[in-house]
């Protein structure tokens, strides 16, 4: 796939961010390449921003844009869950926003305020805030993102921030991080001596033709599971998440043909756990599928409200969408090596396809952070 390379970066002139090592890092990255780079105040920036959010196609436009700049906020974030459906207890770490990546689904759509691409370079203050609050309780199994509220490796080429948090989690093997990605990217991984055995590298899958047709600007199916291939060779575990899963044309033959492509390139020990989670949206998302991807179909379908307020599919629609992939699984899967769950999802519709549903977030979250410690235990 085609590397994101902004048009302009813009750095706040605070001198975390100006002598940050991401910074260096983007700087270095961008030599040579006719990108303009200015330095201003954070009223200077937040001009821009609203500035940018006038035009008409203002989150398509503002991602030729990278602001380098402060989280003044929380970094380690718990994931957003609703307590009606069950969630996995999986934390963030949010370390930049937006994606140049343009899936039409993407919730970042209706969710971000500013339309930039967005990293954050104080990472000392990253660091400060995980060694406070990792180990204020030493009994908590911590599974930790980066893919939430941005692609965790869609600028790894420019800042090698995957990097850098490994190298921070590395003597810290209680703490299992997981990077989730719709590229193809893997030098931080296989250009390394040795795997970080709790490093987890993730790949977000769907049927072949939603990869093509509302998966734009990302890579491949095919390539995303060459580049799961080669992180195996390189010693690591990969994990899966089929969200969201859309009720889209041929669904069950097109999904099909993404899990044969899985098993072709990886085995069932390769794999930790697969998520599925079917589609859903707010209101406002709706509105802006429609405007920016006219020819995406996929808001045209009939939906209820669920508990969080989203439009989700009807419980027998999910219910059968979900039963189709997990049976193409576990035809490849037959010793039921591979930990399949639901994200949020109730308890339900678990106790109807996969075994008794998790009696909380923390016990389903301990399930999985156990597959992995015990996984990385024995290679």
């Amino acid at each position: 796939m085609i590397r994101y390379y902004p048009e302009k970066i813009i750095i706040l002139d605070d001198a975390r961010v100006r002598d940050s090592i991401i910074t260096k890092n983007i700087l270095s990255a961008v030599e040579g390449r006719n990108i303009s780079v200015s330095y201003f105040c954070e009223e200077k920036i937040a001009a821009m921003i609203q500035d940018a959010k006038k035009l008409e196609n203002s989150y398509g436009e503002g991602k030729k844009t990278l602001l380098i700049t402060a989280n003044r906020g929380e970094f380690l974030k718990k994931c957003p869950g609703t307590n009606d459906y069950i969630c996995c207890d999986y934390y963030i770490i949010d370390f930049a926003q937006n994606c140049p990546m343009e899936c039409t689904y993407c919730i970042l759509q209706a969710y971000l305020n500013n339309p930039f691409m967005v990293v954050y370079a104080n990472i000392e203050d990253l660091f400060a805030e995980l060694n406070s609050r990792l180990f204020a309780d030493p009994h908590k199994k911590y599974r930790i993102g980066t893919g939430e509220f941005t692609d965790s490796l869609a600028l790894e080429h420019l800042s090698e921030y995957s990097k850098i948090l490994m190298d921070y989690f590395s003597d810290k093997p209680q703490f299992i991080i997981e990077f989730k990605s719709k590229t193809d990217y893997v030098k931080t991984f296989t250009n390394r001596s040795g795997a970080r055995r709790n490093v987890i590298i993730s790949y977000s899958m769907n049927a072949a033709n939603v990869n093509r047709f509302e998966e734009l600007k990302t890579a491949t199916i095919e390539e995303r599971l060459i580049a799961a291939a080669e992180c195996v060779k390189a010693g690591y575990k990969i994990t899966l998440h089929f969200d969201p899963i859309i009720d889209y044309d041929d669904f069950e033959t097109e999904m099909a043909l993404t899990v044969e492509l899985i098993f072709k390139y990886l085995k069932p020990r390769d794999i930790l756990y697969i998520s599925l989670g079917a589609f859903r949206f707010i209101p406002a998302l709706a509105e802006i599928i429609a405007l920016r991807f006219p020819k995406s179909r996929i808001i045209y379908n009939e939906f209820i409200k669920g508990y969080d307020k989203k439009s989700r599919y009807f419980r027998f629609k999910r219910e059968k969408l979900f039963a189709s992939v997990i049976d193409s699984i576990k035809k490849y899967d037959t010793a039921s090596e591979i930990e399949i769950y639901f994200c949020m999802e109730s308890p339900e519709m678990w106790n109807a396809l996969l075994k008794k549903a998790p009696r909380s977030d923390e016990e389903l979250g301990g399930t999985l952070y156990d597959k992995c410690r015990n996984c990385f235990k024995a290679i």
